[in-house]
């Protein structure tokens, strides 16, 4: 079960924002990739000829963030990684870098920061502390001291190895899309080792392997008010968090498509007496249920579905029929 913290963007927004928005960013690519291969694996299992349906790919969104070497993530590694280093330079970089990109912007009156276009929204991420809370630098000593525990979990969490140097977007996407990146030789992979940012690529990269190898049910919960009330209903709150969340996207899917659908046993419950009238002869009935029907019990409706369609609508003039 992942419980997904929300997308974030407050009055101020620092690098712990980019992060949580960051990770929001990646869960929602996956949850739309599982949208479309759902509607595709079911398209398929009923013959039924489709067309790509076209949704929005947050792809060029998550480059600019994770994306080796210029992504704002590893300029911030390599910023972070120099004694001379300094916030400002950083945004510098990532100005110089990206001012192109048309998920990014950093106009004149922002003083001290640059924007970042989410899916979700625009949010103004300030870049004050971000070097400092990059290196979350802990002390060798006390570091040696939590790797000599006779704790296995505690050893891990404090291992040589466990930001994974190599940390990037490669692999995370669900498209298998995303391309290792070359990087700056063996200083910079040991520089970036234990930033929090290379740290939180590497778990965000694990979390998506397991989402995965994982039969994927989404739950979206809905806060409808802020102030814990049985009766009250905020437009407003409500539908940014179905923005937010990504429901109206899939819902855009959906409907690109053939949103509404009948389980095979209840269209021929509902269909079988005009089919009689129609056709004559026996009078068709189901063979499965919405709950434990077999597998066979279940191809027999489909095949029983498939059959009335045909002589309901029947070809014309040369035509395919339904």
């Amino acid at each position: 079960i992942l419980d997904i913290f929300g997308f974030e963007c407050f009055a101020v927004n620092s690098f712990e924002q980019l992060c949580i928005n960051y990770a929001n960013e990646r869960l929602q690519q996956q949850f739309n990739w599982d949208i479309f291969k759902s509607e595709q694996v079911e398209y398929e299992a009923e013959g039924i000829e489709w067309q790509y349906i076209e949704f929005t790919d947050n792809k060029d969104c998550l480059a600019l963030i994770d994306a080796k070497p210029m992504g704002v993530m590893h300029v911030l590694n390599e910023e972070s990684s120099l004694q001379a280093g300094t916030d400002d330079k950083f945004l510098d970089k990532v100005k110089a870098n990206h001012q192109a990109n048309k998920y990014f912007d950093a106009p004149r009156k922002l003083i001290g920061g640059f924007i970042v276009r989410h899916y979700a929204g625009d949010v103004e991420y300030t870049v004050a502390g971000f070097r400092e809370k990059n290196k979350d630098s802990l002390h060798p000593d006390l570091a040696g001291l939590m790797k000599s525990s006779d704790r296995d979990l505690v050893q891990a969490l404090f291992a040589d190895n466990a930001g994974g140097a190599d940390a990037g977007a490669a692999g995370a996407s669900p498209a298998g899309e995303g391309k290792k990146g070359g990087g700056h030789g063996r200083r910079k992979a040991k520089a970036d080792l234990h930033t929090v940012s290379t740290q939180f690529i590497s778990q965000l990269q694990q979390l998506m392997r397991t989402i995965n190898a994982t039969e994927v049910q989404y739950v979206r919960c809905i806060k409808p008010n802020s102030e814990a009330s049985a009766s009250a209903f905020e437009h407003e709150m409500v539908a940014n968090q179905l923005k937010y969340a990504g429901v109206l996207e899939a819902i855009r899917i959906s409907r690109a498509a053939y949103p509404h659908r009948m389980p095979h046993h209840l269209f021929i419950a509902a269909f079988a007496a005009l089919h009689h009238a129609e056709q004559g002869g026996s009078r068709l009935h189901p063979q499965g249920s919405r709950a434990g029907s077999s597998a066979a019990a279940d191809e027999a409706d489909r095949a029983t579905s498939k059959k009335m369609l045909e002589a309901l609508l029947p070809a014309e003039g040369g035509g395919e029929g339904y």
